[in-house]
């Protein structure tokens, strides 16, 4: 007889609170009034298609951001995703950038576009992110290999620099930066070796946001398990994908709504409950909990 596979294995396997979720829920829903983010500048990489596109831009059109500038290396795509936050929120400002975030002059470029039309930014989501070819170590193209650290850590690094050099040190308003990390920097899945390597790296490039930049929330975030063209790529999680973009970028509203510095520097996980989270703030911060470091 087979064996069925518990979908939920994995979320359980890492649940860091007691409850947890595979799609959205009161507590993050972006039309919620205590979640709006009126006013707000928010600037998404990675928009063309997949969690940049159903999850990011339109989880913050549905909480009614001032504006969301979309940066992403289809034209095309930038126009889909435009249509699609329109369509949830006709008033909402839109400008689409055509740029590739590795490429730092342009991002920069980029940077200075968005506050020549909507003033300093207040969130930025590090989306763009690539997975190279599933092989093992030894027997993958070290081009394909190193392209991933390319985009996912130096176009994060770009991006990132982009942003800060906008805001400051000691930004004027409530200012938010999300690296997308994933549940994969944390262990070692064969065959995505680089990818692995790479989400482990933006994960402590937020801890060193949050050094140096006290004032600026930064924040790791793990996606779960959604089914873009990236999730479905990987066979061996075939079983496990539930996660919806609807809770990602859902948790990433709440993530950029009020005081969230207690979770600053540290990695979270959109499956947890995150009214548990609250509840637990002196004992995240207390014991340096949800940081990579070495436990005795």
């Amino acid at each position: 007889m087979a064996t069925s596979i518990d979908p939920d294995l994995l979320v359980k396997r890492n649940a860091f609170t007691k409850e947890t979720y595979r799609d959205v829920y009161p507590a993050i829903d972006p039309t919620q009034p205590e979640l709006s983010q009126a006013g707000k500048v928010v600037v998404i990489t990675g928009a063309t298609r997949g969690l940049g596109q159903l999850g990011f831009a339109a989880s913050f059109a549905r909480a009614n951001a001032k504006a969301l500038a979309l940066l992403g290396r289809s034209a095309a795509g930038l126009a889909e995703t435009e249509k699609l936050v329109k369509n949830i929120n006709p008033g909402i400002e839109v400008y689409s950038i055509t740029v590739d975030v590795t490429d730092a002059a342009k991002v920069a470029k980029a940077f200075d576009e968005i506050v020549a039309r909507f003033g300093v930014p207040h969130v930025l989501v590090n989306n763009a992110g690539t997975l190279e070819a599933i092989t093992p170590m030894m027997d993958s193209d070290l081009e394909s290999w190193w392209n991933t650290q390319e985009v996912n850590v130096k176009g994060t690094l770009i991006a990132t620099k982009a942003f800060l050099s906008k805001t400051g040190t000691t930004p004027v308003a409530p200012t938010t930066i999300i690296n997308l990390t994933s549940g994969a920097s944390m262990a070692a899945p064969p065959g995505i070796g680089s990818y692995s390597l790479s989400k482990l790296a933006v994960t402590k490039l937020a801890e060193y946001v949050q050094a140096e930049y006290p004032a600026v929330t930064a924040i790791s975030l793990d996606p779960g398990i959604v089914p873009t063209d990236m999730g479905l790529s990987v066979p061996f999680l075939a079983p496990f994908i539930g996660d919806t973009p609807e809770l990602v970028g859902g948790t990433a509203v709440w993530l950029a709504t009020g005081d969230k510095t207690f979770l600053s520097g540290r990695y979270v996980s959109v499956n947890w409950d995150v009214v548990e989270l609250e509840t637990r703030k002196e004992d995240i911060t207390g014991k340096e909990l949800l940081k990579i470091c070495y436990r005795s």
